[in-house]
This record gives C-alpha cells, structure tokens and sequence, in this order.
C-alpha cells in the first residue's frame, strides 16, 4: 500500500503512561519518517509518536498533562514577564515578538511548578519552543533558578524538560549570565543531594545544552532528539573536519557517553516512576 494512503493506528500503552488527558495539538498531514497520514485524534493516543517511531514535538501544556497527576500542577512565577532592556529591532523589533506571543498566550519559554508525579511530589520545569524556539531568557532563567533553589530547600527532586534553541539573541549578554545563574541553582540542589532529571527532546541546543539540560544526574534523551551546541555547518566551517554521522542525534550520544538513557514518550512516566523510587 502506498505511504501516501496509509493511516496511522493507536499505539496501545497503559493508563500509567500519562498523568492526565493531552491537548489536542495541530500535526502535519503525514509523519515525515514513514509519509503516514496523522489523526490528531489518534495520534493524542498514542502520545504524539507515530507507528514508526517517531516522536512529533509536543508544547509545554502537553508536557505538564504527560508527567504531572491529574489535577496537580501549581505553576509559579509566571506572572514575571520578559520586556525589551536592549532596544533589539532587527530581524524584528523584540517587543513585536513578545506582542505576538503573548497574543498566543504565551509569555515566557520556561514554565515552572511544583506537582506530584504518580504520588511523588517533585519540581517541574518545561520548555516551550513555541515562544521564541525555547530560548533562554532573563525571566526563563529566573523561571528556572526560583524552581531549582525551592527543589533544593523542599529536598524535592527536580525534573526538567528541554526543547531550545539557546540563548536569547534579543536580551543579549542577559540571557548568557542565565546559564551561569542556572548552575549556581544546580550546584545547590547537587549540595543537598536532591535528584537531578532532565529530559533532552528535539531540539536541544545552544546555551540551554551547554548549560542545565546536560548537568542532571541522570540525562535521559527522546529516540532521534537532535541535541547539541551549534549546527554542523557552523561546526565545519569553524573546524573543517570531517564530522562523524548523526553526531548530533541522541543515539550517537548515548553510545559515547553524553546522555543515560533513551526512553520512548510512551514508556517515560514509568521510567521517571522508576528513578523516583529508586531515590527515595
């Protein structure tokens, strides 16, 4: 049959395998791994993988409804706003891009709360590449610092869920300190020997996976995330070598060492169950 006609059928999974019901997130026509034509419907079933594998990229809401119990997310912060301090105006006027943004109720690329995950309460943070790729801004990094310092105090595990494309070009040298204030946050939590875990999809790069995403006690990748800190032609321009295949794939980074683990969506509630319990 041709994969121009073939639909997608639901991947069966347990009821343990999300914490509650996902959004219904607009999809492509058809996967572009396998050409599969997608049902939203059903791919919401199946977590947003594909029969073949593929996982498509899920936004920040989707995330909570995946990893949190039903009815126990606490956001915080998320009245703090990021403004223009920089006057940034090309390839478009910052404050057009935060309107626009805000337009989609989206206000910041970091969400951050507290919330129990199959009875355990835990610390969560979530990228949201939908506002401005999931850079890392002033506010995201102090999203993210208020997060894990609270972690540290509660002696609660934190959970972090990376999808960026870096630093903020818009707030400029602000968003760089951002990694070194989410490390300083990390070297607390380290100190007090609360349990570190981050989640790399696609994509995971820039500042976000120089800094944060790669530091957790255990790393743990989606199948195919593309993780890494610049693009290969920038790479083999600045080096001229010869890059290795799928360098920047989490396959690649698993067998050398970069990530711990690769987990399917449909089985990584169980697995952060698993690590939970075995921190305890």
């Amino acid at each position: 049959m041709s994969s121009a006609v073939r639909t997608m059928t639901t991947i069966p999974y347990q009821t343990e395998a999300a914490g509650g019901e996902l959004p219904v997130l607009p999809v492509p026509h058809g996967c572009s791994t396998c050409g599969v034509v997608l049902d939203a419907e059903r791919l919401r079933a199946s977590l947003y993988v594909c029969d073949c594998g593929r996982h498509l990229p899920m936004h920040a809401d989707a995330w909570i409804a995946l990893l949190a119990d039903s009815g126990s997310w606490h956001e915080r912060w998320g009245h703090l706003q990021p403004r223009d301090v920089l006057g940034w105006l090309r390839p478009k006027p910052y404050p057009a891009a935060l309107r626009e943004a805000r337009a989609r109720a989206l206000n910041e690329a970091v969400r951050t709360g507290d919330c129990r995950l199959g009875g355990h309460r835990v610390w969560l943070a979530v990228f949201d590449f939908r506002f401005i790729g999931g850079t890392l801004g002033v506010v995201a990094g102090e999203r993210l610092a208020r997060g894990i310092e609270q972690a540290a105090r509660q002696r609660l595990p934190y959970l972090l869920v990376t999808a960026s494309g870096g630093a903020r070009m818009q707030e400029g040298v602000l968003a760089l300190l951002q990694m070194a204030k989410a490390n300083a946050a990390l070297h607390k939590l380290h100190e007090a020997a609360v349990p570190y875990i981050s989640i790399l999809t696609d994509p995971t790069f820039g500042g976000t996976a120089a800094s944060l995403a790669l530091l957790a006690d255990v790393n743990i990748a989606e199948p195919d995330a593309a993780i890494g800190f610049t693009g290969a032609r920038v790479i083999r321009q600045a080096t001229y070598a010869d890059l290795p295949p799928g360098f920047q794939r989490a396959e690649y980074q698993l067998r050398h060492g970069q990530v711990d683990m690769i987990v399917p969506r449909t089985e990584l509630r169980n697995r952060l169950l698993q690590l939970l319990e075995a921190y305890r």
